[in-house]
């Protein structure tokens, strides 16, 4: 009789294992379906866009007379300071190799050719530009660091590059050679005007 009671009081205990073990699965695979339509609700999408509009046209007649080939090592130097007052041992000294061909010339544009006689011709030419820069190279930057280096700013790169390619340098690019950019124009017109009349004879002003 107690055997069979015991055998009796099993069921229940069985029946309430197999509706906790079917409720539990209910349980997973109601959860993993929300889990794949929130997954389908809620999606990213990136897109990017460059919109471009040319509000003007302007024609250019930019005379080449010189190409420099340039190479150099530009520096920028900096330190921790506290106060104003510079941290030893914080120096930092970035360096960047570059090479380009920096083209000098004028606005052909702005060139004036009047008649001074029955067979000659003064040519005015206006300043001389920076028209541009060719076959850029700018190695990777190269540091050199102190023990303490790391309190001061880095260096911007292209800040650095900017720099190098400024309007100044230019500028000076084209002060130091005034002399062949004033010949090479003198020999570029004269070819012009002598391929029409070898007999005229030319004057050239410069401008500045």
């Amino acid at each position: 009789m107690i055997f069979f009671k015991a055998r009796v009081l099993l069921w229940p205990l069985l029946l309430i294992t197999v509706l906790v073990v079917a409720g539990t699965g209910a349980a997973f695979a109601f959860g993993g379906l929300n889990a794949l339509a929130l997954s389908s609700l809620f999606t990213s999408t990136s897109n990017e866009r460059d919109s471009q509009v040319v509000q003007s046209v302007t024609r250019v007649q930019e005379v080449a007379l010189l190409s420099l080939h340039i190479e150099g090592v530009a520096r920028h130097e900096s330190n921790g300071e506290i106060l104003g007052v510079a941290i030893p041992a914080s120096e930092k000294t970035t360096l960047i190799q570059y090479k380009f061909d920096a083209k000098l010339g004028i606005d052909g544009s702005q060139v004036k050719i009047e008649p001074t006689g029955p067979e000659s011709f003064r040519v005015t030419i206006p300043q001389f530009i920076g028209i541009g820069f060719d076959d850029p190279v700018f190695e990777d930057p190269l540091e050199s660091n102190n023990a303490l280096s790391w309190l001061a700013p880095p260096a911007v790169q292209t800040r650095m590059i900017n720099n190098i390619l400024s309007d100044e340098n230019k500028q000076k690019y084209i002060t130091q050679n005034a002399a062949a950019l004033k010949e090479q124009a003198k020999v570029f017109y004269s070819g012009i005007i002598a391929s029409v009349d070898p007999e005229i004879t030319i004057g050239f002003e410069f401008a500045g």
